[in-house]
């Protein structure tokens, strides 16, 4: 994977770009500066917090053409390819395939279908001429859009959590889509929660047996349901009482 970045003047030098709050250019040139070498991202929501900005600055982004945002979370940076030129030897093709399958290069910038693209919100109102001032977006951009979940900080608060199991080293597909349904089912409880109890069973973590559960075990939703319910608490063993009262006190 190449280590150095380039924007170009014909995306940056520009009254749209300038007319953004300094937050949501921030943004925009950390994620230029952690993309792969496609101009995918991962993350974003955990780039986000560790510069300061905020959702409403990737929001932005998105509104005004700058981003796309898939279903999984992922983004991927609509000029990337004016950006950067990266040579053949330091090329990484993205690991990112599905979503790369789904976008067309017009003038080496991204498109993809509007089906494939998240939707964004910003708390109840939707993101508009109201709250972007001047310019005018377009229907197809301007649709109340949800924010990207963060599914890396599910798997780095299992892994620091669950320290008596295996640590997930890959955030698939399949994994984003368990953790999406996962989320749904918690109602009120955290995944911290979740996690705890089962950092805290001695038959999940194997400290009863020789069997332990993994990050997938716990994400089906009938294993799910047993945490959540409690079925795999440790029994509170009873302590014999072995005072001989025919003795008296």
């Amino acid at each position: 994977m190449a280590s150095r970045r380039m924007f170009s003047l014909q995306v940056i030098d520009t009254d749209k770009f300038i007319e953004m709050s300094i937050s949501a250019r921030l943004l925009y040139y950390e994620l230029g500066m952690r993309a792969d070498d496609d101009g995918f991202v991962s993350s974003p929501l955990k780039i986000i917090r560790s510069v300061g900005c905020s959702t409403d600055d990737l929001k932005l982004l998105i509104a005004k053409g700058y981003v796309l945002s898939f279903d999984n979370g992922i983004i991927v940076i609509r000029h990337w390819k004016m950006n950067n030129y990266i040579q053949t030897d330091r090329y990484k093709k993205t690991i990112y395939q599905e979503e790369a399958q789904t976008l067309t290069l017009t003038d080496n910038v991204y498109n993809a279908n509007t089906d494939c693209i998240q939707p964004v919100y910003i708390g109840k109102d939707r993101l508009g001429e109201d709250r972007l001032g001047k310019d005018n977006i377009s229907s197809s951009t301007s649709v109340d859009r949800q924010p990207p979940f963060d599914y890396q900080s599910v798997i780095d608060c299992f892994n620091s959590t669950c320290v008596s199991l295996p640590k997930v080293q890959k955030l698939t597909n399949k994994r984003r889509k368990a953790i999406r349904n996962a989320a749904e089912m918690l109602d009120d409880m955290t995944f911290a929660d979740l996690f705890q109890k089962v950092e805290q069973s001695d038959f999940l973590t194997g400290r009863s047996g020789k069997w332990s559960c993994g990050f997938d075990w716990i994400m089906k939703p009938a294993n799910l349901t047993k945490i959540i319910e409690g079925n795999y608490q440790n029994q509170t063993k009873s302590i014999p009482d072995n005072t001989d009262y025919s003795k008296g006190w």
